[in-house]
C-alpha cells in the first residue's frame, strides 16, 4: 500500500442510541481518511462519542449508515465484518498517567502486590 493511499477510510458515518423516548444522535455524518504511519487522536468531551467512533472504526460496531473501509476491504458488508485486521488503542485514564509511564505503574503494581503491600 502507497504511503499516500488512505488506509482506513470512514464516510458518513451515523450512530444513534435511544434513552427513553429520546434518540441521542452521537456520530452525525463523520467522514475521515487516516494514512499509514498517521497518528490520530481523539478528543472530547464526556458522551460526545469518542468511544462509538473507535469502535466503529474498528469494526465492532456497525454504523446505522455509512461505511469503514480498512486497506481497501468494507468492514460491515450484509450479515458479516471483516475483521482480518489489528487494530491498537490505549484507553485514557487519570491514574494511567499520574506518576510515570504505563510500564513502570504495571511493574509498580505487581511488586506491591508480590511484597504484600
Amino acid at each position: 500500500m502507497e504511503n499516500g493511499t488512505p488506509q482506513l477510510v470512514a464516510r458518513d458515518l451515523r450512530r444513534s442510541f435511544r434513552m427513553g423516548p429520546r434518540r441521542i444522535e452521537v456520530l452525525r455524518g463523520i467522514s475521515m481518511e487516516v494514512r499509514r504511519s498517521e497518528a490520530v487522536f481523539l478528543v472530547g468531551a464526556s458522551g460526545a462519542g469518542k468511544t462509538t467512533l473507535l469502535y466503529t472504526l474498528a469494526g465492532l460496531e456497525r454504523p446505522e449508515e455509512g461505511t469503514v473501509d480498512f486497506e481497501g476491504q468494507r468492514l460491515y458488508t450484509g450479515s458479516s465484518q471483516a475483521r482480518k485486521f489489528a487494530v491498537s488503542w490505549f484507553r485514557r485514564t487519570a491514574a494511567t498517567f499520574a506518576g510515570g509511564t504505563f510500564r513502570r505503574r504495571a511493574t509498580t503494581r505487581g511488586d506491591r502486590a508480590r511484597s504484600g503491600e
